[in-house]
């Protein structure tokens, strides 16, 4: 009851009903809730994503063209039609989710964006720019609301390979 497609998987990961993944690499142990949709995406081990999630949407351009229509910039005829000769812009650009990742429910992750190592998104957050490893973000648009852990514990952590398969 889930739609995979281009999908590479590791070990013990679990993918919930109403998923839907496209182009999208996932490490050991990771899961992906209920009705989420990810799209050219890594994801690292030991990462959990919520459910009614939505990661790497399709771009759209707003800034140096008249219209942001995909039938003028791109040739993949999302309505039906393109007058695209070519494709202008990268409409899905690679979206990176580090190790030991929580994502909360109902998040946006902006395609292109990097999610690093022990990162958490609150519920509801929709992240437009990269995270920091270790930080807690949450908002609209997501920002940084806390560091999880002083240097020295993030330092200590990052070295465990059971987490990062390093």
């Amino acid at each position: 009851m889930a739609e995979l497609n281009g999908v590479k998987f590791s070990r013990n990961n679990k993918v919930y009903k109403y998923a839907r993944l496209r182009d999208v690499r996932i490490g050991r142990f990771s899961y992906v809730s209920r009705d989420t949709q990810v799209y050219s995406s890594t994801i690292g081990n030991f990462t959990c994503i919520g459910p009614d999630t939505m990661i790497g949407p399709g771009e759209h351009p707003v800034k140096g063209y008249v219209t942001s229509h995909p039938a003028f910039y791109s040739s993949l005829a999302q309505a039906g039609i393109t007058f695209s000769d070519r494709d202008y812009i990268n409409e899905i650009p690679h979206t990176s989710i580090g190790h030991n990742v929580w994502i909360g429910a109902r998040c946006v992750i902006r395609a292109g964006v990097t999610i690093g190592d022990g990162a958490v998104i609150a519920a509801g957050a929709v992240v437009t720019k990269d995270v920091p490893p270790y930080t807690v973000c949450g908002g609209v648009p997501a920002r940084i609301i806390r560091r999880r852990f002083d240097a020295e514990a993030e330092s200590f952590i990052a070295q465990l390979d059971i987490v990062t398969g390093k």
